[in-house]
């Protein structure tokens, strides 16, 4: 009997919303939590939430992505991304989740006169031996106001049903709301993306 893996199970769900036609996702169970709302999580993101927008041309579609700073696997899928940069605008929105230093880090990214070169600075120094990803100061001596936001985007990531980082959705020209993450191969987010 094959195993049923998170990777496998969004593929198939992939699969299925490309051919479907919907206007909605409803995602296998396996491949993204039953709770998830493709539509919530992209209408909420673009209307509340604080992110970093790529670089790229003015009007291509957007995809929204939850990541921790400190984490593994948003940084892998941050490097799949790239190749998309000029064809897909993401939004990359931070969220407090895995430990003490994610908001902070992603506070002191949000602040910084260039958040997106911040972000690679970041992303640039997350294998360090010493501490992963950027250095920051007294948390006490944070923007209030910035680290709120910080707040608001994992709040978002919950209601929406998101159970784990990273966690992207993308509209696709049908209308459907597409899950991706890391587990995707770069062939397999370039068909997500139709590109």
């Amino acid at each position: 009997m094959k195993q049923v893996t998170r990777r496998n199970a969004l593929l198939v769900g992939l699969a299925s919303l490309l051919t479907a036609g919907t206007s909605s996702v409803q995602a296998a169970p396996a491949s993204v939590p039953v709770i998830w709302d493709g539509k919530k999580m992209f209408e909420s993101f673009e209307k509340e939430a604080t992110g970093i927008s790529s670089k790229g041309p003015e009007g291509r579609p957007k995809a929204y992505v939850a990541f921790d700073t400190q984490c593994r696997d948003c940084w892998q899928l941050h490097r799949k991304l790239e190749p998309f940069l000029d064809k897909i605008e993401f939004i990359f929105c931070p969220i407090s989740f895995m430990n003490i230093h994610s908001e902070p880090q992603a506070t002191t990214i949000l602040i910084d006169k260039n958040p997106l070169a911040k972000l690679e600075e970041h992303f640039a120094h997350f294998t360090d031996i010493e501490f992963r990803g950027i250095h920051y100061g007294r948390v006490e001596d944070l923007p209030v106001d910035v680290r709120d936001k910080v707040w608001t985007n994992t709040k978002l990531h919950r209601r929406a049903g998101c159970r784990a980082v990273p966690y992207g959705v993308f509209k696709n020209s049908k209308g459907n709301y597409l899950p991706f993450d890391e587990r995707l191969t770069v062939e397999e987010l370039k068909t997500l993306f139709e590109l």
